[in-house]
């Protein structure tokens, strides 16, 4: 089984597209990056996406990805304020009270079949990665301090739960909500919060202009979440236009094996010390 991801735009993109039909490949899903800032001034319309295509051969299948909730709704506060105000409403619904009662007390999750069921769920131990305690500071108002431990995280306790463990690392953060569903919105919401939200097919991820080593490279991120959707650690990908090597530190963080080339030897060489520079891991990244 193999999947091709193509970035591109225009005439050659979409000729692309069809070669990959003709050669047997099916297409599975359409991306948009929003890259929220313009590629050139100079243009007539200032273009701010990329479309990115997923094609298969064989039974592939896009996985099922959790993203984080405020990694997903990091550039959009109306959503955020629109969540605190469904969430405000609990306190005058007394079904929705005790649809998130159930959820954070009993980890029970009501299905759309109205059967009951008990969900598991747990943080990997690098899950933290990237995340540091100094921007959280506790205020006087108790509800503050609620929101900052949702975004920062809390600090580790002395009794550890461990009855909500078991996940797939469906991504770098381990999240996996294959049957979390509920008819009551307030508890969407909470689930959302701490299990995260499905991939979209608009990613917003804001392109480095400053210390990029490429002309048209790509934010690692992007990459990891591209990757979560069609392949899993221990995959081998292939970059055949590997410039900055974004992609090799894509598949560094995320446990996948890379291969790659450039035809240009300054980009391939400042890739490659790029990679060379970060930290050492017990596995191989390139074969």
């Amino acid at each position: 089984m193999w999947f091709v991801v193509l970035f591109g735009r225009g005439t050659s993109f979409y000729r692309w597209n069809t070669i990959l039909a003709d050669l047997g490949f099916e297409f599975k899903e359409e991306i948009i990056w929003n890259k929220r800032h313009c590629s050139s001034p100079l243009m007539p319309i200032s273009r701010v996406h990329e479309t990115i295509s997923m094609y298969a051969n064989g039974n592939g299948k896009i996985n099922k990805v959790k993203v984080p909730y405020l990694e997903m709704k990091k550039h959009d506060i109306n959503s955020i304020i629109q969540d605190v105000k469904r969430m405000r409403s609990v306190f005058t619904q007394a079904k929705s009270m005790k649809a998130v009662l159930d959820f954070l007390e009993n980890n029970i999750v009501e299905l759309n079949d109205g059967k009951f069921v008990r969900t598991d769920f747990t943080i990997p131990a690098n899950a933290r990665k990237g995340v540091t305690a100094e921007p959280f500071q506790p205020s006087g108002d108790r509800c503050t301090n609620i929101m900052q431990s949702v975004e920062f995280g809390l600090n580790e306790k002395t009794i550890i739960r461990t009855d909500r463990i078991n996940c797939d690392n469906f991504t770098k953060f381990g999240v996996n909500a294959d049957q979390r569903k509920t008819g009551d919105r307030c508890a969407d919401v909470m689930q959302s919060v701490e299990f995260g939200l499905n991939e979209k097919t608009i990613v917003k991820e804001i392109r480095d202009h400053y210390t990029a080593i490429h002309p048209t490279q790509k934010p690692v991120r992007l990459l990891e979440r591209l990757l979560a959707l069609v392949s899993k650690p221990g995959y081998s990908v292939f970059d055949g236009f590997a410039g900055s090597m974004s992609c090799a530190e894509a598949c560094y963080n995320t446990g996948r094996k890379f291969i790659g080339c450039e035809i240009d030897k300054e980009y391939f060489e400042a890739g490659k010390k790029r990679i060379e520079n970060l930290p050492p891991r017990q596995t191989a990244l390139f074969e």
